[in-house]
């Protein structure tokens, strides 16, 4: 799941470094979705659109050479600037991945087409993004698991009505 939508744009990870001499950057992910930095995902450095020279993702950061970017001394001044990719693209890359403001808000239904509850909000304690879900007048915490929800043709739906691992917020 990913937050930090702006616009038409969502971000993706930030700028931490030059990586080499050749104007290379080594980027922070913001999101778990290598895919994004192999290269054939246009990216936008705030917002501006950059030309991909090559681009690969390697022990967990992103590495992408822009063109606009000649060496290590044009490198640094982009040094803590944020990485965009486009929406359309986005999902293109996370079909089964959901942005946040999309999901608050939205129906849950079971298997059968049942309504079970509400997406209310989400949160996250560093392992598992939580889904918080009302039903029946009450809040329940959800860890975000296959064994729980499924994803089919773009739209969440729960496998479990009683949700394994779930807390009661608020009764």
């Amino acid at each position: 799941m990913t937050q930090n939508v702006t616009d038409n744009f969502v971000y993706v990870g930030k700028i931490i470094k030059p990586q080499g001499i050749k104007g290379e950057v080594k980027i922070l992910p913001a999101v778990d979705i290598p895919a994004i930095f192999n290269g054939k995902h246009p990216l936008f450095v705030e917002k501006v659109e950059m030309k991909i020279q090559h681009a690969s993702f390697r022990l967990g950061y992103g590495y992408v050479k822009f063109a606009e970017i000649a060496d290590r001394n044009a490198a640094e001044k982009f040094r803590a600037k944020k990485v965009y990719i486009t929406r359309d693209e986005f999902k293109k890359v996370a079909s089964d991945d959901f942005l946040i403001d999309e999901l608050v808000g939205s129906v849950l239904c079971d298997e059968k087409g049942e309504m079970v509850g509400q997406i209310m909000g989400v949160t996250d304690y560093g392992f598992d993004d939580i889904l918080i879900i009302k039903e029946d007048g009450i809040l329940y915490e959800v860890p975000f698991r296959k064994a729980i929800f499924q994803v089919q043709d773009g739209t969440l739906s729960v496998i479990r009505a009683e949700y394994e691992g779930a807390k009661v917020v608020q009764e």
